[in-house]
């Protein structure tokens, strides 16, 4: 259960933009730019501009946990760069490979942040392969605290030895003694358990049987009605 990193910083280009309304952030991402904030350690906020194809880039190759060397066009040279990572990233909710918005925050290397790594698992399970059990998995990714430079890409997650009714928590990952566990160290990531698909197949006859078992029971409407009514004198 080993982290794999990759921190470096990539170079992201930026212009400043106004405060704009609906119809000219729609006109912006149709020329190709995606609307963005830059915020933090006490500086005023910053509306911005980015390229939509440079940013897709990145994300696809780096992923969002990634070191940006934030460059802003408009300031001089030398004091126009901040070192920042993705805070926020909206996306259209059915088209999610359009980018809709882009918060970005100013850090620290030296000061330590929190972020979301993702997990990859790998192996296959002996209780699927041999046991016809099923592989369920519970997280896709951990909280851990850390600095900047050593935020791991991902953690991978071997879960070959894994029998019916074995799990992995959090605190089975392996972090070393720089990377500090956010998540529950209870909290299972995984977990291999017996299929139910049969069970739930037995329920569902036997309650269809309890059915018509009750229906066949009832008396017919004409007879119910003869034995509520009282006898005349």
């Amino acid at each position: 259960m080993e982290a794999g990193s990759n921190m470096e910083h990539i170079a992201l280009q930026a212009e400043p933009r106004p405060v704009m309304n609906k119809g000219h952030l729609k006109q912006l991402r149709q020329d190709g730019m995606v609307p963005a904030v830059l915020y933090g350690r006490g500086k005023a906020n910053q509306i911005l501009q980015v390229d939509s194809r440079r940013l897709n880039q990145i994300l696809a190759s780096e992923g969002s946990n990634v070191l940006l060397n934030l460059q802003l066009k408009s300031a001089d040279a030398g004091d126009g760069a901040e070192t920042v990572m993705f805070k926020e990233i909206q996306r259209d909710p059915i088209f999610r490979d359009q980018i809709l918005h882009v918060d970005f925050i100013r850090i620290s290397m030296t000061d330590k942040i929190e972020v979301e790594v993702p997990l990859i698992f790998t192996g296959e399970p002996v209780g699927v392969k041999d046991e016809d059990g099923v592989l369920e998995i519970l997280m896709r990714e951990i909280t851990i605290k850390c600095l900047p430079a050593e935020i791991p890409e991902n953690f991978s997650v071997d879960v070959s030895d894994l029998k019916i009714g074995d799990s992995i928590s959090a605190s089975s990952l392996e972090l070393g003694d720089r990377l500090e566990l956010v998540t529950d160290p209870d909290e299972p990531l995984v977990q291999v358990s017996i299929v139910l698909e049969e069970e739930e197949e037995e329920e569902e006859e036997e309650l269809e049987e309890e059915l018509e078992e009750g229906t066949e029971e009832l008396p017919e409407e004409g007879v119910a009605e003869q034995e509520e009514e009282e006898p005349t004198s």
